[in-house]
């Protein structure tokens, strides 16, 4: 099942480690947990995807199409390919995140390493099976609180504060009052 629109932690599969947003704003793995710096935006760009870090802002980037660069947050948005990988042997979806019709792609640095800040690069190039775990991620969709909150001041009868008599009140009061017409004298 393809990613679609929406907020995702990313799980390495070679680590367990999230993709997280770092200090310096460079991409690393760490330790997963409910924090905004693991928590990835989606969103359709072009012929593939953005990618923004919830707590920064901050898009994933990179400094340059080179072997081993870093991947960096920048303020301008970027189209990755979120490729899938069906891991039968797991039966499992795990994606890897491309640079469009280039077989680079991230990777967690020294073979998927479960160290704390481990860098993740940009790589390309077929590695051998059991190494290519460090370049899959597992996709986790996070549930963002809802924009809805429901009125406190609702009855115990089960019915909504919501009433068309209430919407109606509101909007007297947003509106002018009509105008009435002159006295003559």
């Amino acid at each position: 099942m393809p990613v679609n629109r929406g907020t995702y932690t990313f799980v390495n599969r070679q680590s367990g480690t999230a993709m997280e947003m770092g200090a310096d704003h460079s991409l690393i793995g760490m330790p997963p947990k409910e924090n905004e710096t693991q928590k990835w935006e989606i969103s359709p760009l072009g012929a593939g995807h953005s990618i923004r870090n919830l707590k920064t802002g901050k898009y994933l980037s990179v400094k340059s199409l080179s072997k081993d660069a870093p991947i960096v947050a920048s303020d301008y948005p970027v189209a990755w390919y979120i490729r899938e990988v069906r891991v039968n042997e797991e039966n499992a979806a795990f994606y890897e995140i491309r640079w469009p019709m280039t077989d680079i792609m991230l990777e967690l640095a020294d073979s998927g390493s479960s160290t704390p800040k481990t860098k993740i690069l940009i790589a390309e190039g077929q590695l051998p099976q059991d190494k290519h775990r460090a370049r899959y991620w597992r996709a986790n969709r996070v549930r963002q609180p809802s924009f809805y909150q429901p009125s406190s001041s609702a009855n115990n009868t089960g019915t909504s504060a919501f009433s068309i008599a209430g919407l109606a009140e509101k909007w007297r009061l947003i509106l002018p009052a009509k105008p009435t017409p002159p006295t003559q004298s």
